[in-house]
């Protein structure tokens, strides 16, 4: 049985633009580089973070045919405003070479898939357990069908997918340079106040999601869930 991952696209010139400074990082380039590590990964995250969350308000708004959701663009915001503000920082304090095995890290979440077309994508993923990838696709597919009440076992079940996501996106990551303990500490804390600020935003969301809203809704999370042998 295929593994089940969460693939989000992510601009192929984003891509390239990682892995150019990727490689210069694992190749001993002298010229300091981790300012412009610290801006390509907040680009990337806060790419990640407007196509699942941005453009999921977009269609709910489309859909309800109502300019509102104005809470939630703006918990958005203020969380891809703290990353592009803490990232940068956090990978201030590195020379290249501590720098190199975190790019490298970046890298092995990076997959290029080229479609029957021959067109070139790129998407950022992370693996499910097998529990986590059942419990998804099972309250998206109540979800769609209109058997539950709201949305939030949905919302839930996202939550849960996103602590799987910051595993790999970020703690490993976090490991990987070993900060000191202050700077370990203020990070901690900036993790907890931005999670906390997001799934209370969409807590919100799942209590208040109309019954026409579920089915777009699952349809737009379900299309990053695929199988492994997929990309």
């Amino acid at each position: 049985m295929s593994q089940t991952i969460v693939a989000t696209p992510i601009p192929l010139e984003l891509h390239q633009q990682f892995m150019t400074l990727s490689q210069r990082l694992q190749s001993g380039d002298r010229e300091p580089l981790a300012k412009a590590a610290g801006v390509l990964i907040s680009d990337v995250a806060c790419d990640v973070i407007e196509t699942i969350f941005g453009q999921m308000l977009d269609r709910m708004a489309e859909v309800s045919g109502k300019a509102q959701y104005q809470d939630s663009h703006a918990a958005i915001s203020e969380v891809k405003t703290v990353l592009r503000k803490y990232l940068p920082w956090a990978t201030n304090f590195f020379d290249n070479q501590r720098l190199a095995p975190v790019a490298k890290h970046f890298e092995s979440l990076m997959h290029e898939y080229k479609d029957e077309q021959g067109q070139e994508h790129t998407f950022v993923v992370f693996a499910l357990s097998p529990e986590l990838a059942h419990k998804s696709r099972q309250s998206l597919a109540n979800l769609r069908a209109g058997q539950a009440k709201d949305g939030r076992e949905a919302v839930e079940v996202l939550i849960e997918v996103i602590e799987a996501g910051l595993e790999p996106l970020l703690y490993t990551p976090k490991r990987l340079l070993k900060f000191n303990f202050v700077a370990d500490k203020t990070l901690n804390g900036v993790i907890a106040v931005t999670n906390a600020l997001a799934f209370r935003q969409l807590r919100k969301l799942g209590e208040n999601l109309p019954p026409p809203l579920f089915a777009p809704v699952a349809d737009h999370l379900e299309q990053f869930l695929m199988n492994r042998d997929q990309i």
